[in-house]
C-alpha cells in the first residue's frame, strides 16, 4: 500500500509538471540591437566596444500562462541600455523601461512584469521602470512590425544578398531571450524615443534584428536559419 501511495504521488507530480510545461508562455519574439548581428568580422569588431549598447525586445504571446494568469493575446516589450554591448551573452542592462499593454487588465500587467523579472537574467541589476502604452505586434508576408505608442516603432525586412569580400559574413550573436528558432532580419526602420531613459535612437539598414519564436516545442535541425536563408542568393 505504501509503495502504491508513493507511485500515485509520483504520477500526480509528473502529470502536474507536464501540464505546467504545456501551459508555459510561448509566442513570437522580436529583438532589435544597435549593432550588426550578422556581418563581416571587421564590421562586428568595430562595433563591439561602442556599438550594441541599446536593445529592444518585444514578445507576442500566442499561448500559455504565468502565475495562474493567461497571457494569450498579450504583448510586452523592453527598451534596455547598458555601458556594454547587449548583444553579448554576459552583458547586463543598467536601465530598463518595460512597455505594458494598455488593453490588458491590472492583473495581466502584473503577471507580465513578474514574468519579465523572473525570466530575464540580464535585468537583475537594472534600474527598472514601466509604462502602459498601446502595443502592436504584427507580421506580414515580408516583414515584422512592432510599436509601443509613440515611443517605439520597428519594421523589419528580409536580408539582402550578402556581399562576399575579404571581411566575410557570419552570425556573431544569438538572441538574449531563450528561443525555439530564430533568424536574422534587416532593420528597415527603427525609431525609439524614451524620455525615461533620455534616449533618442534612430537606425536602419543593418542586419541587427532577431525574429523568432519562444516557448515552442523544439524543431528538428538547427535553431537558427542557415546563411543562405539569412542572406539570400548572391548575384555575384
Amino acid at each position: 500500500m505504501k509503495k502504491l501511495t508513493l507511485l500515485l504521488i509520483g504520477l500526480v507530480s509528473l502529470s502536474g509538471s507536464v501540464l505546467q510545461a504545456a501551459d508555459a508562455p510561448r509566442g513570437n519574439l522580436l529583438e532589435l540591437h544597435s549593432c550588426a548581428l550578422y556581418a563581416g568580422g571587421c564590421i562586428v569588431s568595430s562595433q563591439a566596444t561602442l556599438g550594441g549598447r541599446y536593445m529592444v525586445r518585444a514578445w507576442q504571446f500566442t499561448g500559455g500562462s504565468f502565475g495562474g494568469t493567461v497571457l494569450t493575446g498579450l504583448q510586452v516589450a523592453l527598451v534596455q541600455v547598458s555601458s556594454e554591448n547587449l548583444a553579448s551573452p554576459d552583458a547586463d542592462s543598467s536601465e530598463v523601461v518595460a512597455y505594458l499593454p494598455q488593453a490588458a487588465t491590472p492583473g495581466q500587467r502584473a503577471a507580465l512584469l513578474s514574468w519579465l523579472r523572473t525570466s530575464m537574467a540580464d535585468l537583475k541589476s537594472a534600474r527598472f521602470q514601466s509604462r502602459v502604452l498601446p502595443l502592436r505586434f504584427a507580421k506580414t508576408n515580408t516583414s515584422w512590425v512592432f510599436s509601443a505608442g509613440d515611443a517605439v516603432s520597428i519594421e523589419t525586412a528580409p536580408p539582402e544578398p550578402c556581399e562576399t569580400g575579404a571581411c566575410g559574413e557570419s552570425l556573431w550573436y544569438e538572441p538574449r531571450t531563450s528561443s525555439t528558432v530564430f533568424s536574422v532580419a534587416v532593420n528597415r526602420a527603427a525609431q525609439i524615443s524614451e524620455p525615461l531613459l533620455k534616449l533618442q535612437w534612430s537606425d536602419s539598414g543593418k542586419r541587427s534584428v532577431f525574429q523568432g519564436q519562444f516557448g515552442q516545442s523544439p524543431r528538428p535541425g538547427t535553431q537558427y536559419a542557415a546563411s543562405a536563408n539569412l542572406c539570400g542568393v548572391s548575384n555575384r
